[in-house]
């Protein structure tokens, strides 16, 4: 009787890009913060608050006592306002200073359904795929069409502005290459997931791959007979 084994492997890379950053000109008081910049935070006389933090996609950083606050959109004098409130609660007459050290000008993110979410350098012509595949590609049940970018747009009076960009990544994976959109710095890539249940989850995830394997070892038993 002859004997068939089977062996299933998967293989995950994730790969850890690092990220380019620019300073960012102290004397520059308009600036608004964005997701992706570092932000120092000190806070005195509780020093022991004090933090250098990341803006996350969300827009928002999170500081001891406090949890997440929303930082993206404001100016340094403003947030550093927003802080004292806040802290005022659990620190007397508390004094802030609030400073960005680097900014995400050449960066870009991707959340979502996707192999490895974060921040990627940003590089002149980068397009929606060149992202997805330094990101580790999409998970099993991504939602490939219908994906949006986030994009912070400034108008004439140093206002910040958010759009919405539609993409439709199915239609690159089926050759579309020209819905391969084109991404700008600073773009946030969301990768929705699929509607499915929480029991057609499970059913997807472990009794499908079981029955295809009794299905091979049924047919592998039968032809194993024959011969």
């Amino acid at each position: 009787m002859k004997t068939t084994a089977f062996a299933l492997s998967i293989l995950l890379v994730l790969n850890s890009i690092p990220v380019f950053s620019l300073e960012l000109p102290d004397s520059d008081k308009e600036y608004f913060i964005a997701a992706g910049d570092v932000v120092n935070i000190n806070v005195f006389p509780a020093g022991e608050f004090s933090r250098e933090v990341t803006v996350q996609p969300d827009g928002n950083i999170e500081l001891p006592l406090l949890g997440a606050i929303k930082a993206q959109g404001f100016r340094a004098e403003e947030l550093e306002k927003a802080l004292v409130a806040r802290f005022s609660r659990y620190v007397s007459n508390p004094k802030i200073t609030v400073s960005v050290r680097k900014f995400s000008s050449s960066r870009v993110a991707v959340i979502g359904q996707i192999g490895s979410p974060g921040y990627y350098e940003y590089r002149e012509g980068m397009r929606l795929l060149d992202l997805v595949a330094q990101a580790g590609g999409t998970q099993d049940y991504a939602q490939g069409g219908k994906v949006r970018i986030f994009r912070n747009t400034k108008g004439p009076d140093n206002s910040v502005s958010q759009e919405v960009v539609r993409a439709d990544l199915k239609a690159v994976y089926n050759g579309k290459l020209d819905k391969n959109i084109q991404l700008l710095s600073g773009d946030i890539v969301y990768i929705p997931r699929k509607p499915y249940s929480t029991a057609a989850k499970w059913i997807t995830d472990n009794f499908v791959p079981w029955a295809t394997l009794f299905t091979f070892v049924v047919t592998a038993s039968i032809v194993a007979k024959k011969n």
